[in-house]
């Protein structure tokens, strides 16, 4: 049967047993890159997915990068998210501006991005549900306008009320020109103007801001007094280039009044909106330009007849003053008149003489006055007054500071007698004794202290003798030791094989 101590030794030489590993070369060369796990995973992912998918989420994250300009956000729903990227060039296809908390379609393919390990949704359209993009960009870009008060009514220019040149903004070959001509040419004194720009289609917009800005800058000086924005019906596709942010902005800071007949009653767009004044067709349009125009002849035909009533009626009242002014009796006995005038020239004259005297007067008993005060003012009776009252304080100062000497002396009597009393001599014998008697209790008081400190170091000594090992080893016990380090062994696994030890 072994020992504890053999079984010990046989298992730590157990544990020291070199582990049986594999081959360092071997697991190298079945280790693949990042890179190439990552190509796998891609590889992976395309070949179990189609080429372009449709995913349905939530907008969430979304944000579009400052310089490059393209779409970063995510799509999510309840119980997952997915990362997705849109390019610039199919973001600035889309006709509605995407925010968090839509709900939308997104179209694309999934790639993994090898620079951060993940999957990701390449989109290359968007498409809102609930409602189609181009009517959901029609009321972010209302809402957006709306807030920046371009369709406030303080905003908006008056129309002139008899314009002689007008200035016509749509196709040369659309229904709307016809239109607006039919009306127009009944008044051939107008001059009409036309920009041709294309009404819809990649790039209509900017050619249609183009047109109001260009008249907005040279309108006025070639005699232009209004704008007539016009186009026919159609889908919203069709009508969409009014609803673009740029048209809006330029009908805003356009100089001359715009007018809007844009599609037919029903349809309203963007334009119109902003529009000075929104007619709800081309035809519409040219009929409130021309509006004064229709009433113009029977409005001369009436200003003329009550011009002809007014001149007539303030001619009989000049002819009934003047027949009133030939029967006044100026007229009739003038001398009257002057003598009446002569009588009240004497009577201001009297008037005026009186007035002066008195004014006179008064200003002669205000310079008497004066003289009076002048007098009593005089530099030599001031100087006397001052030295009377400078003397008459010097005695009263002098009879105040002997009072308060007076009193400074008695206050200063009255501390030296304290002074004497307390004398700081006393004071010194006082501490001195009580010093002495302080002295005396320190003493006691050490020397008991010190007797009590040597009974409990006597008594500490006592039982320090009766506990300790000299004591013990008397009464029959042993102290083994090892003879290399002379330490005490308190265990028996403390001790090998070819060990020394010492029992006392």
């Amino acid at each position: 049967m072994s020992s504890f101590f053999d079984f010990r030794e046989q298992v730590t030489a157990r544990s020291k047993r070199p582990a049986r590993t594999v081959s360092a070369e071997k697991k190298v060369d079945e280790a693949v890159s990042v890179s190439q796990l990552t190509r796998q995973i891609d590889s992976a992912i395309r070949g179990a997915l189609p080429e372009r998918v449709l995913v349905r989420g939530e907008l969430s994250n979304t944000k579009a990068h400052f310089s490059s300009g393209h779409l970063y956000f995510t799509l999510k729903d309840d119980g997952a998210c997915l990362n997705c990227v849109m390019w610039k060039s199919d973001a600035a296809r889309l006709k509605f501006e995407p925010a968090d908390g839509l709900e939308v379609i997104a179209g694309g393919s999934v790639k993994v991005f090898a620079q951060r390990g993940a999957h990701q949704l390449y989109a290359t359209t968007l498409m809102p549900l609930g409602q189609g993009a181009l009517e959901l960009a029609f009321l972010q870009l209302r809402e957006k306008l709306e807030k920046q008060g371009f369709f406030t009514q303080d905003r908006k220019r008056p129309l002139p009320a008899f314009p002689r040149k007008i200035a016509l903004i749509t196709g040369s070959s659309t229904a709307a020109l016809a239109d607006m001509l039919k009306v127009l040419s009944g008044y051939p004194w107008l001059q009409i103007g036309l920009y041709d720009v294309p009404v819809q289609g990649t790039g209509a917009a900017a050619k249609i801001a183009a047109g109001i800005d260009y008249l907005s800058h040279h309108g006025r000086r070639r005699g232009y007094e209004v704008v007539l924005l016009a186009r026919g019906g159609g889908s919203l596709e069709d009508r969409w280039a009014f609803n673009e942010e740029i048209v809006a902005r330029a009908i805003a800071r356009c100089k001359l009044p715009v007018i809007s007949g844009i599609g037919h009653e029903v349809d309203v767009s963007i334009a119109d909106l902003v529009a000075d004044y929104h007619a709800h067709t081309p035809t519409e349009a040219a009929q409130v330009v021309v509006s004064q125009w229709r009433i113009a002849r029977d409005a001369v035909t009436q200003i003329s007849r009550r011009l002809s009533r007014g001149v007539l009626a303030e001619a009989g009242r000049h002819r009934q003053r003047l027949l009133s002014i030939q029967r006044h009796e100026f007229f009739r006995r003038p001398l009257d008149r002057i003598n009446q005038l002569r009588q009240l020239m004497d009577d201001r004259q009297r008037q005026l003489i009186y007035a002066q005297n008195e004014r006179l007067a008064r200003r002669r008993r205000h310079i008497a006055e004066l003289s009076e005060r002048l007098e009593q003012h005089r530099p030599l009776r001031l100087i006397a007054s001052r030295r009377d009252q400078l003397n008459r304080l010097a005695n009263r100062l002098n009879r105040a500071i002997g009072f308060q000497m007076r009193r400074c002396r008695q206050k200063l009597d009255l501390p030296a007698v304290r002074l004497r009393e307390h004398h700081p001599r006393h004071d010194v014998m006082l501490a001195h004794q009580r010093l002495q008697t302080l002295i005396r209790q320190m003493h006691q008081s050490l020397a008991f202290q010190v007797d009590l400190r040597r009974q409990r170091v006597d008594a500490l000594a006592a039982v320090l003798k009766a506990v300790g090992p000299e004591q013990v080893l008397r009464r029959g016990f042993s102290i083994t030791t090892l003879k290399r380090g002379g330490q005490v062994m308190k265990d028996a696994g403390e001790v090998g094989a070819g060990d020394t030890i010492i029992t006392r």
